[in-house]
């Protein structure tokens, strides 16, 4: 009896666990996927993200953290170098390979300084709830410390840390001298596996320590936060911009320009129309907006010389979207709307 007990405790403690890792990265992924307003990265691209974080760059950072657990690495750097100097270097490596391929073989996707925010946050949420999870079933009698310490506290870090990278591919996207991406992506790596150094260092002082890191991280996710709303307003520019000359063309209206460019109007009517029941109308209205951004997006694109986008596409954009815009103009008028 003491054994099925025992046994139907250790199950309820894991499942706690479980939650206490999900729920905040929930709540924290669906705030940052908010911040995309205009163009969502597609779903998956950002589950491959989320993944990579979450498995296979915790297991090879655990991997790698054994390896270098030797004597021979620790004998003469000094007490805790593992965690404040290794640990950081090993992870933050790690998790810019997913950033990096992204911005390689995704790169139409990869749009700018808020996508690349989006990614590596994604890419360090997956990460840190794996990390909080071993914690929480590693050290069962300070859950209760462990949980608000890393999961509330600093919730953000390994997004944050990510997202620097992120943003710096992000930054150079659109620049012609393709030397500047050799010298950002290093640069913000360094940035990254600092600030995570830093971080590590800093909290072994105990609530000194602790308040100090907590002080230094918010204060650059607040940065980085910043940073993804001008980034979103320079993104609504180039709506605005792009898609005047669509309206004169007849190929979107202004009525369909309102609702696009404003995200309280566009999910005003992406509400309304999910409560009228009919899914497939719903679906039809979700794609017209995303085929309206793509189109602003491309031709952005276009103007500034990506060599990764063509004219074809936006021809391709443009007809999928009158196309669809008559499918939806049918259906209105068959509701009698």
């Amino acid at each position: 009896m003491f054994t099925v007990r025992r046994s139907a405790c250790i199950v309820m403690f894991v499942l706690i666990a479980i939650l206490a890792a999900v729920v905040p990265t929930i709540i924290y992924t669906l705030l940052i996927w908010w911040l995309d307003r205009y163009e969502k990265e597609p779903l998956p691209l950002l589950v491959a993200a989320f993944l990579w974080g979450s498995l296979p760059a915790v297991v090879l950072a655990v991997i790698v953290m054994f390896v270098l657990d030797a004597p021979i690495f620790n004998s003469s750097l000094g007490p805790g170098f593992q965690t404040w100097g290794l640990a950081p270097l090993v992870e933050e490596g790690l998790k810019a390979v997913a950033l990096v391929a992204l911005f390689l073989f995704a790169r139409r996707e990869f749009d700018g300084p808020l996508d690349g925010i989006v990614y590596g946050s994604l890419i360090g949420f997956g990460f840190s709830m794996t990390e909080n999870l071993l914690f929480f079933v590693a050290y069962p009698d300070n859950f209760g410390g462990l949980f608000w310490l890393r999961s509330v506290f600093f919730g953000f870090n390994h997004a944050f840390f990510t997202s620097i990278v992120g943003l710096a591919l992000g930054a150079v996207r659109y620049a012609p001298q393709r030397w500047l991406g050799y010298v950002a992506l290093p640069l913000a790596l360094l940035l990254a596996v600092f600030m995570h150094g830093l971080h590590n260092y800093a909290v072994n002082y105990q609530l000194a320590g602790i308040a100090f890191s907590w002080i230094v991280q918010s204060s650059g996710v607040a940065a980085v936060l910043a940073v993804a709303v001008l980034a979103w307003r320079h993104e609504r520019s180039w709506m605005v911009q792009e898609l005047d000359e669509e309206i004169a063309m007849g190929i979107i209206s202004a009525a369909d320009y309102a609702e696009v460019i404003s995200a309280p109007h566009r999910a005003h009517v992406l509400f309304q129309t999910l409560l009228s029941g009919n899914l497939t109308r719903y679906q039809q209205v979700v794609r017209f907006y995303h085929l309206i951004t793509e189109l602003a997006f491309c031709k952005y694109q276009l103007r500034v010389g990506d060599r990764f986008q063509h004219h074809a596409e936006r021809d391709r954009l443009r007809e999928e979207i009158i196309m669809l815009r008559a499918a939806l103009t049918r259906a209105e008028e068959a509701l009698g709307l």
